[in-house]
This record gives C-alpha cells, sequence and structure tokens, in this order.
C-alpha cells in the first residue's frame, strides 16, 4: 500500500441479528469482514452491499462449513462443503445448490479438457418465419413499484432490437423476466416458440445472457470459466480462445478473474454468452464501463452474432449505440414503450431536417440554421450558398436522443 493511501476503516456494527466487524460502505457490509450470530454461525470473507459476495468460509452452528464462492449471500462457484460428520461435498454451486459434484483434481483436470464427455446437446430447429422473442402485455411490480406496464414486441432471428431509455426504465427487469431471473406475473412471451417462466433445460441451452452483475468464478482463470460454462451445455471441446480473442482478453486468457478489472470482467461475460452459439441473445448494457475502442470491437462482434441468425435484445441508454446497432429501437419509459421503429422512421416521424450554413463576417464567423421544409429556406440556401463568404454547409436531422427526449421529456441519461 502506498505511504499516501489511507487504509480501509474496520468497524463494529450490529447486523441481521447478528454482529458485524469489518469494512463498511454507507454503513452497510462491504469489503472483507466477520459476522457472528448467537447461535454461533460465523461467516468471515468478502462482502458487498451488505451480503457475503465473494471468497469466505462459511461455519453453521450444525458443525457443517463451507468454503468457496458467494455471489449475493449463497454459495455459488467452486466450493467444498464439509458436514459435521466429515462428509466432503465439493464442485459447482449455483444458487445456494450442488449443481455438479466435482473434486478440485478433477476440475483442473477437465479444464485442461482431459475428462469431459462428449454429451448430445438438445435443440430447437430455427423458424426463420417466426420471432425468436415474442412478448405480449408483459407487466412487472416491485411491490407498489410498476417497473413494467403492459409492453409487446417481437424479435425475429437475425434481428437487433434496441430497448433505448434512462436506468430505472424497465429495460433490466424485461430482460430478466424473460430470462427467468424474475417470475412472470402478467402477460405472457415465448422464446423459440416455447413459453418462458418455467425450468426449460433445452430452452435455456440456446439462450446467451450478459447479467448487470458479474457472476462469474473469480478463482478460476477466463479459460476454465469459458470452459466450465461450456459443458454445462454439453460441449465438451469448445473454441475458448476463439471466443476470448473476439473480445480481446486472449493475452489475459489464463489469469485469474479475481484480478481482472471491471471492464475485463464485463468482456469475458460478453465472451460467455457467445460460447454455446445461441440462437437468441439478451444483452443488458453490453459496453457498459468499456473505453471506446473496446467497445467498437464489442459492437462488432454483436452484429456478427446478428448475421449468423441469433435474435438480439439489446438494452442501453446510449443513443449512439442503439442508432449503430440496432435494426428497430423501442423507446422505454417508466415502464411503457413509448415508440418502437427503425431509427430511421423514428427520425423522419418525429425530427426535423435542417442545415447548419457558416459564413466569415469579417473576423468572425456566423452561423444560420435552416429547416429543409419549405420554399422561404430553400431560397435563403441558394442564396447563401452563392455567397463569397460561405466556408461550410452540413445537413443535420434529429438524434435518437433529442426524438426521446420530445416523446417523454426525459433525458436517456436521466
Amino acid at each position: 500500500m502506498a505511504a499516501n493511501q489511507k487504509a480501509p476503516e474496520v468497524q463494529s456494527i450490529k447486523w441481521k441479528g447478528g454482529s458485524y466487524t469489518g469494512q463498511l460502505k454507507d454503513n452497510v457490509p462491504h469489503g472483507r469482514g466477520k459476522f457472528m450470530l448467537p447461535d454461533g454461525t460465523r461467516y468471515e470473507g468478502e462482502w458487498k452491499e451488505g451480503l457475503p459476495h465473494g471468497r469466505g468460509r462459511l461455519m453453521y452452528a450444525s458443525g457443517d462449513s463451507y468454503k468457496g464462492e458467494f455471489f449475493k449471500g449463497k454459495r455459488q462457484g467452486y466450493g467444498i462443503k464439509i458436514q459435521a460428520d466429515g462428509e466432503k461435498k465439493s464442485g459447482f454451486w449455483e444458487s445456494g445448490k450442488l449443481v455438479r459434484a466435482m473434486s478440485l483434481e478433477e476440475m483442473k483436470r477437465e479444464m485442461q479438457g482431459k475428462t469431459v464427455p462428449e454429451r448430445e446437446k438438445p435443440g430447437i430447429t430455427p423458424d426463420w418465419t417466426e420471432p425468436a422473442i415474442n412478448v405480449q402485455n408483459l407487466s412487472h411490480r416491485y411491490g407498489r413499484l410498476q417497473a413494467v406496464r403492459d409492453i409487446s414486441f417481437s424479435v425475429r432471428p437475425g434481428e437487433i432490437l434496441g430497448f433505448l431509455g434512462p436506468n430505472g426504465a424497465g429495460k433490466s427487469t424485461t430482460i430478466k423476466v424473460l430470462t427467468g431471473q424474475l417470475a412472470l406475473q402478467q402477460g405472457s412471451a415465448q422464446i423459440l416458440g416455447r413459453d418462458i417462466g418455467r425450468d426449460d433445460p433445452i430452452l435455456q441451452s440456446q439462450i446467451g445472457v450478459t447479467f448487470e452483475e458479474k457472476n462469474l468464478y473469480l478463482e478460476m482463470t477466463a479459460l476454465e470459466n469459458l470452459n466450465f460454462f461450456a459443458s454445462l451445455f454439453g460441449i465438451s471441446k469448445p473454441n475458448s480462445l476463439e471466443a476470448l480473442r473476439r473480445v480481446g482478453l486472449t493475452d489475459r486468457a489464463r489469469d485469474r478473474v479475481g484480478n481482472y478489472s471491471k471492464g475485463m470482467r464485463q468482456r469475458l461475460m460478453i465472451a460467455r454468452a457467445f460460447i454455446n452459439k445461441p440462437q437468441v441473445l439478451f444483452l443488458d448494457e453490453p459496453t457498459d464501463g468499456l473505453d471506446p475502442v473496446t467497445a467498437v470491437e464489442i459492437r462488432k462482434t454483436i452484429k456478427e452474432e446478428a448475421a449468423r441468425g441469433a435474435a438480439v435484445l439489446l438494452t442501453t441508454h446510449n443513443m449512439n449505440e442503439a442508432d449503430e446497432l440496432s435494426d428497430r429501437v423501442a423507446f422505454i419509459n417508466e415502464g411503457e414503450i413509448a415508440a418502437l421503429d427503425t431509427a430511421e422512421n423514428l427520425k423522419l416521424k418525429y425530427g426535423k431536417r435542417s442545415v447548419r450554413v457558416r459564413l466569415r463576417d469579417g473576423d468572425e464567423v456566423t452561423e444560420e440554421n435552416l429547416p429543409l421544409d419549405g420554399d422561404k429556406s430553400s431560397t435563403r440556401l441558394s442564396e447563401l450558398a452563392a455567397s463569397p463568404d460561405l466556408l461550410t454547409i452540413h445537413t443535420e436531422e434529429a438524434t435518437l436522443e433529442a426524438i426521446f427526449i420530445k416523446l417523454t421529456g426525459r433525458r436517456l441519461a436521466g
């Protein structure tokens, strides 16, 4: 630690019926710390926003213990649970449950591609005449908050639909419902002709998702992460290095993900979404936090996936990204779709075309903006174009940002 860098403060507070000693953020456990309940249950390790998140060790009052990774308070990732009677359960955990038993040695061998059996991957034959995503009158509430209100839309194979709206507009909630992270409350939706809202391994094998939360396995390398997720889809020989090349991580393929920056983890999440060559992609703010050069490369890979035939639902509040990538754009605001069309049609329908003319006026430069509609503008433009003081003429069209503000009264970044 640098001499002028202050160490994170350690404090003790009452928390969730017990006592916590460690680092805090906004008076909530965040960082490293220890927690104990009155019954003797103890946890020591990493925290995020008041929940165990990252590496840690949990000792239960029963005598059982677990050492491994946590995600939002639940066992997730590689870990080892030892029961009070000495029985050991090791492997990969999801949402607190052991989903695949495996010793540490077996995991290392598998990640080297030595022991994964080839399994038949269940498939769904794509129907290019039907929407890959079909949503009808979808609504979702968080208590009294109406996050999504009676929205309907579809996405066809090979199409990119951009969900364009500010934070809190309902974009991420929509994706979470469609991918099963949130229960379907009202309305209906089909993906590849199959109803959502139930456990469907066949359907899940055809979907790729980037989450807002980076739920990666921090103790594993990037290559091991991709190989493991590919194995869950029955893919024994994934081209994981190629997937990492597409997101610019080839040179860090064998580095532990726990040492990755936020942007690198974002790129790895995108590579993971592509690893099973899905027919449907849900990309939630895919270039958020990336530098401009990397963002350009990620947009290129998204276009490649659509060209392959994947239906892409892309959420973003970046109007330039939506304009560049999307075949159609849906403006979503306060849980409702305010408009849905191609970017070009939206600009023609709601925008105003104009010309900006710059002229030399002695030592100064003046500007005139003329609408491209009407005889008066045409006459004035002809006059200016013939002027010896003319410097530049530029045509301008309404941006998606301007149209969004016109329709909703809100800015995309708000």
